[in-house]
């Protein structure tokens, strides 16, 4: 048997391989549907495989099988799409899009941006997928849904069917729908209460899931799309070496995406937290702008030990900064005339978390806002945060309308790990215990360079 592959082919969804048998043997015709998985995601590719012979005779005439065929039945199977047959059923087929949105039904997943989404004048657009996913599934154990994400992942509609549509259709057509319909049928949008900034590794989780166990709060935590929106200048910048972004559309973007994650269809919660990644701490200046009477906290732990965690296996994201600074960070390479591309992991990393200090600090010290929480210091002091961080974030109220179930609840945060991974979490010890940080050569190095 002798294959033949046509390469052009192979870049498209669909490859057909002719294959012709030795000479001598009998006509056979057959064809197969196969799935390719390619290496990313979901991309797959139909394979049609026809083997022939020459003709022996003049009788003799090869065909080629087709789920269509009319000397032979249809082959059940064949009949069906067998890429569909990989995916869930769409329970949302025929739905208006937009309808869906506007009544809270599918929400915000991600952003996508193009080197023009926020470029001057009206050619760029941001474009955003939206699907339907639980949204307070931390509400029931937020030590199991850490995330925005951990909860998106949940939802086969998300992982399968997510609608990609303009954001500012979108935002023109729910901010019509919630001024403008019978107030039934509005969606509560909700005051952005407090905003929860950290250097990662240094207990923003252990805020933010004691603030979920309040009825009446809500935590958006780590949300892509806020990510996104909030770096979309500086990604913009590296990865499409592009300087054309419009600070006020950047501004907007922000404000439209926080717009529609504070819509809730729940009448009870009076409360919207924020828990920004660690890297959006470069953004305070930006949020506190936007958000003037939003409180912030900024949680920092000990430089040598945020270094260690932050740089171990699979934890090591901090070293994307080498090439996709914040522009913060870029200027603070400046300032200490180093390349970063020349620096190691390490140094790379440090660089990176003394910035997101400077920046806390500077913002802290300039306007008088803001709340600094060292993680060894204040957050593991006996009662800090029942008696100290909540009430700052504003919620003495709800602590003092029955302080011992408050209590309780917030003990119980304490002695629980704050990320259990999500669905993968079932045979993960849950309970916390204060660790021993290793600190390398590497680490006590680096952090002395950057971090004093």
């Amino acid at each position: 048997i002798h294959p033949f592959l046509d390469d052009s082919l192979l870049m498209l969804s669909t490859l057909q391989i002719n294959m012709t048998a030795a000479r001598g043997t009998r006509s056979n015709l057959a064809a197969l549907s196969l799935i390719i998985a390619a290496a990313v995601g979901l991309l797959t590719a139909v394979v049609t495989i026809t083997v022939a012979s020459p003709l022996s005779s003049a009788n003799q005439q090869s065909r080629q099988l087709t789920t269509n065929n009319e000397d032979e039945p249809p082959n059940p199977i064949e009949e069906q799409s067998l890429i569909a047959m990989q995916f869930t059923a769409n329970p949302y087929a025929g739905r208006d899009k937009i309808e869906m949105i506007k009544s809270g039904e599918a929400k915000l997943a991600s952003l996508r941006l193009t080197p023009d989404s926020l470029s001057e004048g009206n050619n760029g657009r941001v474009y955003g997928t939206f699907c339907v996913f639980d949204d307070q599934l931390n509400k029931k154990d937020p030590a199991v849904y850490p995330t925005a994400d951990h909860m998106i992942q949940t939802s086969d509609h998300c992982n399968e069917n997510r609608y990609t549509l303009p954001l500012d259709e979108v935002v023109e057509a729910v901010t019509s729908h919630d001024s403008g319909s019978i107030r039934s049928e509005r969606l509560k949008k909700l005051p952005l209460s407090g905003m929860l900034f950290h250097q990662g590794f240094s207990g923003a989780g252990l805020i933010a899931n004691a603030l979920t166990t309040f009825d009446n709060t809500v935590v958006i935590s780590e949300h892509s799309a806020i990510r996104d929106a909030l770096n979309a200048c500086d990604y913009i910048h590296n990865r499409f070496k592009s300087k054309g972004c419009s600070a006020s559309k950047h501004q907007k973007l922000v404000e439209d995406v926080i717009s529609l994650l504070s819509r809730s269809s729940d009448s009870n919660i009076e409360h919207m937290f924020l828990k920004l990644d660690s890297a959006s701490s470069a953004y305070i200046p930006l949020l506190t702008e936007i958000y003037p009477d939003a409180k912030w906290t900024f949680d920092y732990r000990k430089a040598e030990h945020v270094l260690a965690k932050s740089t171990e296996p699979k934890r090591s994201t901090c070293v994307l900064k080498k090439r996709q600074p914040s522009s913060v960070m870029a200027s603070q390479a400046s300032e200490h005339n180093v390349d970063l591309e020349e620096l190691s992991t390490h140094e790379v990393c440090a660089l990176h978390l003394s910035t997101l200090v400077n920046v806390a600090s500077k913002e802290h010290d300039s306007t008088g806002t803001g709340m600094l929480i060292s993680y060894e210091d204040d957050l593991l002091k006996e009662d800090a945060l029942i008696d100290t961080i909540l009430p700052y974030l504003g919620l003495q109220k709800e602590i003092d309308a029955n302080p011992s179930m408050a209590r309780a609840r917030v003990e119980n945060v304490l002695s629980t790990k704050t990320n259990l991974r999500g669905i993968h979490s079932q045979d993960v010890d849950s309970q916390w215990s204060q660790e021993d940080v290793h600190v390398s050569r590497e680490v006590r190095a680096a952090s002395q360079l950057f971090m004093q």
